[in-house]
């Protein structure tokens, strides 16, 4: 699905699902609650577009003769959504080759949520959205499973958009793993019939080093 002319309209009667439930993925903070391993984070992100969505506010119900009411009455309602693409950067270390997002509010203004896909070199993460925002502010919580552990990151960004011309989004993803050489065996695990399987489980080595520098300079 692509999103050109920086808006796009989705007609029809499709149900956007903003509250996402998680029924094989971790919910946001059960992460913070236990000892966890971060992955250092540098994700180049272009400026969002925003789109419309129709959705069903409530149930259709047949007028007169049976009918289902048709698409624009006032069953419906136009939600704003923004999709993002990920373009580069890393992940533990590890290349970032790509992925795509898509976020927008719920039933309230203030929340809703969304999904994510991004694949590095060891692996793809499919994932869930959690948004918060006041109106200035907006926080996206990211969250999902890689190589076979658990992942989250956040993003802040200053009213509803996020990225941009040269951003890099960058910060700390806590996870499952419970020490830098399980993430490594991980990153081996992943990649050992691959081509390039030395070089990229040397760069999950540089994670130790990415993760201690950001703390230095941002402490």
């Amino acid at each position: 699905m692509g999103w050109r002319n920086g808006l796009t309209l989705r007609v029809g009667t499709v149900a956007v699902a903003v509250l996402v439930i998680g029924l094989a993925l971790p919910g946001p903070g059960e992460l913070g609650a236990q000892p966890s391993y971060s992955l250092y984070f540098d994700l180049r992100i272009p400026l969002v577009l925003p789109g419309l969505s129709v959705t069903d506010t409530e149930p259709q119900t047949p007028v007169i003769g049976g009918v289902i009411p048709p698409p624009g009455t006032a069953n419906e309602n136009v939600q704003t959504f923004y999709a993002g693409t990920f373009t580069g950067g890393t992940l533990g270390g590890v290349s970032v080759r790509g992925g795509n997002f898509r976020y927008g509010p719920g039933a309230s203004k203030s929340a809703g949520g969304g999904t994510f896909s991004l694949t590095t070199d060891a692996g793809t993460i499919n994932g869930q959205i959690l948004m918060t925002t006041d109106g200035t502010r907006t926080t996206l919580l990211f969250f999902g499973m890689y190589l076979g552990a658990r992942i989250e990151f956040s993003l802040t960004t200053q009213g509803m958009l996020i990225g941009g011309l040269g951003y890099a989004a960058t910060g700390l993803a806590p996870t499952g793993f419970a020490s830098h050489n399980d993430y490594v065996s991980a990153v081996q695990k992943a990649v050992a019939s691959g081509p390039q399987a030395q070089q990229i489980v040397a760069a999950a080595e540089t994670n130790a080093r990415l993760v201690r520098d950001y703390q230095q300079q941002t402490h």
